[in-house]
């Protein structure tokens, strides 16, 4: 692989990001399995469709094998960033760490740096974006690492599930909470910052989700600030689309960008979650990259 950028990504494909071997970034595949049988990355409606039916999924997490095939991929650079969601909620940093030290075993390798990020989802989407710009403007590897830490530091996630029957499967919140949750038709709206998830506001309804989100986002982002959005749905397309207008109606936006979120997430939110995630802009970063 032949490029002109001196440091080269690797994510998993919670950031959604296409894969761009010539322009120096690789995705590892998360996996994801429904009934017995691998789904596709790609196929969220299939997802949520056969979640609504009661089916179950579960993830795996990619092997070292894969990071190291990601890393090989990227050998014309002069070093590697891999960016990974934290250790507690998924074994991708642990795999990446152990396929660091196998490519660091090769000869006239690039340098690796596995950066455990705080984050998920949108996110980590977000600080992907970022190193991935800087990347692409020629920046070394102090400036990425450097950028990639302050983004972790800064970047912020608000969101809202539909139900907290599908997060309660991961056992990421007790069964018991959101039997309650639901029961009492209840949505709580999470901040997820700086490593924590916290709740911000309870919404009953649609209406009442998007209104609290354009709450938080008005009160907690720093205004006159420009910030870099990024908008998720999970089969909620026009719920994101309101957001979106009601987002740039009281933020300052220098780029924005909506994404489905993966199978990979989607199994844990179910259908119906909404939010975004917000990074501010400094003077010295280079234009957004979208895919």
């Amino acid at each position: 692989m032949v490029t002109s950028r001196r440091v080269g990504l690797v994510v998993d494909t919670g950031a959604a990001l296409e894969q761009r071997i010539d322009g120096g970034r690789a995705v590892v595949a998360m996996h994801v399995d429904i009934g017995g049988a691998s789904i596709d990355n790609s196929a969220d409606g299939e997802v949520y469709v056969r979640l609504r039916r009661g089916e179950k999924a579960t993830t795996s997490t990619p092997s070292p094998g894969e990071y190291l095939a990601a890393f090989e991929q990227l050998t014309g650079v002069e070093a590697i960033v891999c960016l990974t969601i934290p250790a507690r909620w998924s074994g991708t940093f642990a795999s990446a760490t152990v396929a660091a030290g196998m490519f660091r075993d090769c000869r006239d390798v690039p340098t690796v740096d596995v950066v455990e990020t705080p984050t998920a989802a949108v996110a980590y989407g977000l600080v992907a974006r970022i190193a991935d710009a800087l990347g692409a403007a020629g920046a070394d590897r102090d400036a990425v690492l450097a950028r990639v830490r302050s983004a972790c530091d800064e970047v912020r996630m608000y969101g809202a599930l539909e139900t907290l029957e599908y997060v309660a499967r991961s056992g990421r919140v007790p069964a018991l909470v959101a039997g309650v949750s639901d029961a009492l038709h209840v949505r709580p709206v999470f901040e997820m910052h700086g490593g924590g998830t916290g709740r911000v506001a309870l919404a009953r309804t649609d209406a009442g989700v998007l209104r609290a989100l354009e709450r938080v986002a008005r009160e907690r982002l720093e205004p006159g600030r420009p910030h870099w959005l990024m908008l998720f749905h999970a089969d909620a397309a026009e719920r994101a689309v309101e957001l979106r207008e009601r987002l740039l109606a009281v933020c300052d936006v220098a780029s924005d960008e909506t994404v489905a979120l993966a199978p990979v997430i989607g199994v844990y939110t179910g259908p119906g979650a909404v939010g975004f995630a917000a990074l501010p802009v400094h003077a010295t970063d280079p234009p957004a990259v979208t895919q």
